[in-house]
Parts: structure tokens; C-alpha cells; sequence
């Protein structure tokens, strides 16, 4: 590999710095939060920047908006399953995550993450006015994250189960779930098979190797709680 010239390796380094030094910058906190509404209103999204933003709040607390947090938050629980909320939350004091709104996005996020999904719809009420009427298709984003958990966990499903999971009539329920190639058949919903949910054989068990027996784990937990 060619030798990069020392002018350029000079100026790689001046960028680099001067990124680390804008991330502590408070000068940028408004065209953050810009960013963030223009998120919500076009329906695009972009991580690092609210990362940033929520890195910006920790060292400035006076500047922190709860709004634009919330807006960042719900943000994230439309990427479910991936980890983006989890993040945010590693940047946000508890005493911040404790006040009212915040508090209830949380709850929402609580009842996602334990597949509580009945409970979801009725714990959005309250985050309507105050954020998600500023961010369309929050609805539509968590119910593709509830098809794609019941769609790693069953076969078949109770019609309907679906219906109140998804918080839809049952119409619009079967409507969703035959766009993404399952059946409703009577009261049951056959799920389309995938690699999740179904059955795999038990190699290491059939062959004698690999997994624990019963015996074998009693003497394991033994040991590691000094029982004898």
C-alpha cells in the first residue's frame, strides 16, 4: 500500500480533531434539533445525529429539551428490533428520564421489549398530541416490529390474538398480515415458515456431544451455589 503524503495524513488529522471538537460544541445543538424535526417530518432518519444531539444535552443541561428528546426516543422505537433506543437511553440522565413524557415513552418501549403488544396502543394515547402527531408513521412502523416478533414465535396464531396485538379491527388485521404472505383461515392465522419458527434438530443432543444432561447440570448448579 502506497505511503499516503504527509500533507494529506496532516489534513485527515485537522479533520478528524475538529470532529471531536464540534461533538462537545453547544453552538450545534440548534441545527440538531433542526434535524430532528426534519426527521419526523419527512419520515427520515439519522442516528448519529441524535446521538450527538443527546451527547450535547449531557454536557449542557440547560439546553435539553424534553420535546426533542421524545421525538428522538419514539425516533428510535420505529427501528426496532434494532438497539437505537437502548442507546439513547445510555445518554439520557434518569432524572430526564423520569419526567412525564419521557416517563411514557418508556412505558411504551417496556411493553414492546416484553412483547406486551396489547398493552402498546392504549399507552400511545397520551404521546399523540404532545409528539406523535409531528411524526407519521410510528403506528405503522411498530406494527411491523409486532409482525416480525409473532413471525420468529409461531406457526399459528389465534385470529384473535393478532387483531388485539396489533390494535387493529380485524379487517385491517388480516389485511396486514396477507401482505406479508400469512393466511387467515378461520379463527387461526397460519404464519408463513422462516428459519425462527420452526423446529430444528437437536444435533449435539442425538449425537451424545455438546449439551448438558440433567445430570450433568444439577452437578454445575451445585457447584456454583456451594451446594452439596
Amino acid at each position: 500500500v502506497p505511503c499516503r503524503p504527509r500533507a494529506a495524513l496532516s489534513q485527515s488529522l485537522r479533520r478528524r480533531e475538529a470532529m471531536a471538537a464540534s461533538a462537545y460544541d453547544v453552538a450545534r445543538v440548534p441545527a440538531l434539533e433542526a434535524n430532528v424535526r426534519q426527521q419526523c417530518a419527512d419520515g427520515t432518519y439519522d442516528l448519529d445525529n441524535n446521538l450527538a444531539l443527546l451527547k450535547l444535552y449531557q454536557f449542557h443541561p440547560e439546553k435539553s429539551d424534553s420535546a426533542v428528546v421524545g421525538r428522538v426516543l419514539v425516533k428510535a422505537l420505529t427501528r426496532l428490533p434494532a438497539s437505537d433506543y437502548l442507546m439513547c437511553t445510555y445518554l439520557i440522565p434518569e432524572r430526564v428520564q423520569e419526567e412525564e413524557l419521557l416517563a411514557q415513552v418508556a412505558a411504551v418501549a417496556a411493553l414492546l421489549e416484553t412483547c406486551q403488544f396489547r398493552g402498546v396502543w392504549a399507552a400511545l394515547e397520551p404521546l399523540q398530541e404532545p409528539l406523535l402527531q409531528h411524526i407519521p408513521g410510528v403506528a405503522d412502523a411498530l406494527r411491523d416490529f409486532v409482525v416480525h416478533t409473532l413471525g420468529l414465535t409461531y406457526q399459528a396464531i389465534p385470529a384473535a390474538h393478532v387483531t388485539a396485538s396489533l390494535g387493529l379491527d380485524a379487517a385491517a388485521a388480516a389485511k396486514l398480515v396477507e401482505a406479508r404472505g400469512w393466511r387467515v383461515e378461520g379463527e387461526l392465522v397460519q404464519v408463513a415458515l422462516n428459519d425462527d419458527n420452526q423446529a430444528k434438530p437437536r444435533k449435539a443432543a442425538e449425537e451424545g456431544g455438546g449439551a448438558l444432561q440433567l445430570g450433568q447440570l444439577t452437578k454445575v448448579m451445585s457447584a456454583a451455589f456451594g451446594l452439596h
